[in-house]
């Protein structure tokens, strides 16, 4: 399977790009916030895209389909939403319009009015994400968008979502103390240097 392209951009349009890889060119479909970050390249410019090769099943056929996304945590969050039932390849790269955190975030939240501003997606639905997908998704609702690409920040944010929860927090008092504290320390190093800034963070507002 493949599993990651380098190549040359040469051609994209809406929620497809083709990728030249030596000589061959490889269709890929994205979600719309990598369909925004393509646009921001000129043709000709080199890109390296993490791939997922699926089935989109539809009436009577099958469709192969090769996605693409900027890195890993993109390509697990769109597998998270593969889980949503009758959402498909299609009405997952459709819905991935905006960032991950967002996304994430409204589906932890419970706030259907934002997911129904989302493409395709009516009240149904909304609610279908928030039960098929809320406790999941925390992680990627913890960070800021630019920091959402760093797997060491999100490892250590996890486990100290887990360990406030541990102690007595609400997942959505445990949040929005690590929100506070990732305003101080954007990068923290280790689970340890969070919590000591969350603990910080709620001394200093008392």
């Amino acid at each position: 399977m493949i599993g990651r392209l380098r190549g040359r951009l040469v051609e994209r349009s809406n929620q497809r790009i083709v990728v030249d890889v030596n000589g061959v060119g490889y269709e890929v479909f994205v979600p719309g916030v990598v369909a925004r970050w393509a646009e921001s390249l000129k043709i000709g410019d080199e890109v390296e895209l993490v791939t997922l090769y699926l089935m989109q099943m539809e009436p009577g056929r099958a469709t192969p389909m090769l996605l693409g996304f900027r890195n890993e945590l993109e390509r697990e969050f769109f597998e998270r939403l593969l889980s949503v039932p009758k959402l498909g390849v299609r009405g997952a790269l459709q819905l991935f319009a905006v960032p991950m955190a967002t996304l994430a975030r409204a589906i932890e939240d419970n706030d259907l009015k934002a997911l129904m501003q989302l493409p395709g997606v009516g009240r149904q639905r909304a609610r279908e994400l928030v039960a098929t997908l809320q406790g999941k998704v925390a992680k990627f609702a913890l960070l800021a968008e630019e920091e959402v690409t760093t797997p060491a920040v999100i490892d250590v944010v996890s486990e100290a979502l887990e360990i406030l929860q541990s102690l007595g927090y609400s997942r959505t008092e445990a949040q929005r103390m690590i929100d506070t504290a990732l305003e101080r320390l954007p990068k923290p190093s280790s689970v340890e240097e969070l919590i000591r800034v969350v603990y910080q963070s709620q001394r200093e507002q008392r």
